[in-house]
């Protein structure tokens, strides 16, 4: 709860009616509005959220951040005038977190902040589900890992809120160390640098380097950082000073702050060393160099069942278990990884992390979410994002659970892959090639970008190619027959998932 005149005060402005209560949520979306809430009136591309002030104020805002007050006024609803409402939306969620931590003597609530080119939500919903053992855990709803979603995942904080996991996203050199600006952590999570969104980052060089940012946004952090911050991410680093926002008081420094660290991925392994440094990965033979007895959880004797989901041996210092993953994937055995060096660093036990990954299930739409339709037809939904990587994992686990299931083909629906700058049509041969080393039998792409997967596949298996998710749809519903399975994986922006929801029961369109 906060009043209008605090939120004011925090973002270095006045207002009218500062006593004014907030007793609900921040939100962006007036069609999302409740009784009570924050409404932030930002501006896009493409909108002009002080074009629906009113429709705020008529569901029960009780006050907005503007940057224009003529709306405002007109509508009559109590408000705070700002530069840039983004802008301020972040350094309003700064200062919330800040004054929770003095009233939790810089302790609580613990921040978390995890990035990579792939896993990242995977990860999140596991850490929550483990954190959850020892307290109050707040979470992003859905993927919100942008300049909106942080402030808004961490204005759902309070007094009660123990630990704060943040899923944080980048698309070019500097955006997170602006997230990490608006939320010092207190542990930062490196799972990999894939192949996602290079044409935001110019090469993979540049996005190892725009991933380290995270490192940098660690508090209190005495390791040694290998790779520097660039001239975009000090200048993010600015952009609320810029504004005239300034930090009055330093929050209590917490205990040493950890990065943890892909042992598994070069370029991660790059981006620090020291006491403070915890790694995940795989166990690998006697002899090849790794250091098994750097501090950290690793996992053995990983095999991947005909349901598609992995086992493997963890272990942690001197304790070992098996564990049953219940998650579809062995990809997701790296994201299992990472969640249990978090959480086991936290007081979560090792026996109670490995019952926590047995139960397991795909908590995010639209992610590796394995469902029987009719005629024995199994459906994969993996139809959230992708980029090369996770196409790989994909096209694995697909072919993994058609030859366990003895019957029928496999089928793999492929979106574009989006952001992908000069590197796309590249990346989506070798999402082809993929298709052919795996013996994927049926491929049907999805739009412009992912015609180079048609044209390398042709010859190897029965493929057709479509404009867009409806087209697809229609010949999907066409090619699918009894005892197939099905792979449904692209970009957001390619639409596909409408392919999935109609699939299982979703909407047509």
């Amino acid at each position: 709860m906060w009043t209008l005149g605090w939120i004011a005060e925090a973002l270095n402005r006045t207002c009218k009616n500062s006593d004014t209560i907030i007793a609900g949520r921040v939100v962006t979306d007036s069609r999302e509005v409740a009784p009570g809430d924050l409404y932030v009136a930002r501006v896009g591309e493409n909108s002009d959220g002080h074009n629906y002030l009113e429709n705020a104020w008529r569901a029960g805002a009780a006050a907005a951040l503007v940057e224009r007050q003529e709306p405002a006024e007109q509508v009559g609803i109590p408000y705070v005038q700002v530069t840039e409402a983004t802008r301020a939306l972040g350094w309003l969620a700064h200062c919330h977190l800040a004054a929770l931590r003095r009233k939790g003597q810089g302790k609580r609530p613990v921040c978390i902040g995890i990035t990579g080119s792939a896993g990242k939500t995977t990860t999140k919903d596991l850490l929550a589900s483990l954190l959850q053992l020892q307290g109050q855990v707040i979470a992003p709803e859905k993927s919100y890992n942008n300049e909106v979603g942080v402030p808004l995942t961490i204005l759902r904080a309070d007094e009660t809120t123990d630990f704060l996991v943040l899923e944080m996203g980048a698309s070019g050199p500097g955006h997170l160390a602006l997230l990490t600006e608006i939320a010092p952590l207190d542990m930062a999570i490196e799972l990999m640098v894939g192949h996602a969104h290079l044409g935001g980052f110019g090469s993979i060089e540049g996005l190892a380097q725009a991933k380290a940012e995270l490192l940098w946004g660690l508090r209190n952090y005495e390791g040694t950082r290998y790779w520097p911050l660039s001239a975009p991410a000090q200048q993010a680093r600015q952009v609320f000073q810029q504004d005239g926002y300034h930090e009055e008081e330093s929050a209590q420094k917490a205990t040493p702050s950890l990065a943890i660290l892909n042992c598994g991925d070069e370029k991660v392994r790059q981006m620090a060393s020291g006491a403070q440094i915890r790694y995940f990965g795989e166990l690998k033979p006697e002899g090849t160099g790794q250091e098994t007895e750097v501090k950290g959880v690793y996992a053995s004797q990983i095999t991947v069942g005909s349901d598609g989901r992995p086992t493997f041996w963890m272990t942690r210092g001197s304790e070992t278990l098996k564990v049953n993953l219940g998650l579809v994937g062995r990809h997701n055995v790296a994201n299992a990884l990472a969640a249990v060096t978090a959480a086991t660093e936290l007081g979560v036990s090792l026996a109670q992390a490995a019952r926590v990954l047995e139960n397991a299930r795909p908590l995010s739409q639209h992610r590796l979410d394995v469902r029987e339709i009719e005629s024995e037809i199994t459906v994969i939904d993996d139809s959230y994002n992708a980029n090369l990587d996770s196409m790989r994992s994909g096209i694995t686990t697909l072919k993994t659970l058609a030859q366990a299931k003895g019957r029928g083909r496999a089928v793999a629906v492929l979106g574009e892959m989006l952001e992908l700058g000069a590197d796309s049509e590249t990346h989506h041969r070798l999402v082809g090639k993929a298709c052919i080393e795996a013996g994927i039998e049926v491929v049907v792409t999805v739009g412009q970008q992912a015609t180079p997967i048609y044209q390398t596949v042709l010859d190897h298996a029965e493929a057709q190619h479509c404009e867009n998710a409806e087209e697809a749809l229609r010949v999907v519903r066409q090619v699918l027959a009894p005892g197939d399975t099905v792979l449904v994986k692209g970009s957001n922006g390619s639409g596909v998932w409408r392919i999935a929801e109609a699939l299982t029961g979703g909407s047509d369109s």
